[in-house]
């Protein structure tokens, strides 16, 4: 009678620990790109490259997104430094409009105009990066602010 008043009470406890557990209160989250989260930044990545004169440089890519009134407009800018320089010894930038490809905000379609078309696909913003494959390159900016 003792072992089973035992086991009861253990059992009881048991239960009692299992119905109070919080395990099923878990919430995921799901984390959606958003304009709110593209936009307003200076995306910057920076890599080493060789020029046309075949000499090792440094490149800082940039990317800016806004949207200004339904404008989905941006720049896109290539800073190329000499090691050891301060100063971009050549630099190029391009304006170019952008959209999300879909509802899911996982994709975003670059025109830069006269047909020149890039995608950035597999987008994922966060709080202080940007990554994806941009026209065929798996890329990561950081936001210049986070620098």
């Amino acid at each position: 009678m003792k072992t089973w008043n035992l086991t009861s009470l253990l059992m009881a406890c048991v239960l009692a620990f299992a119905l109070t557990s919080c395990g099923d209160d878990i919430t995921y989250y799901t984390i959606q790109n958003s304009d709110e989260m593209l936009c307003s930044r200076t995306w910057v990545e920076e890599y080493d490259t060789t020029n046309e004169d075949g000499v090792m440089v440094s490149c800082v890519h940039q990317l800016k997104f806004s949207t200004l009134q339904n404008d989905n407009s941006g720049q896109e800018i290539h800073q190329y430094y000499y090691t050891g320089e301060i100063r971009p010894y050549y630099e190029t930038s391009h304006n170019f409009s952008w959209e999300w490809l879909d509802s899911t905000k996982e994709g975003l379609r670059i025109d830069f105009g006269g047909g020149n078309v890039v995608y950035f696909e597999n987008v994922w913003v966060r709080e202080h990066y940007l990554s994806g494959k941009l026209d065929g390159t798996q890329v990561t900016f950081t936001d210049a602010n986070y620098r």
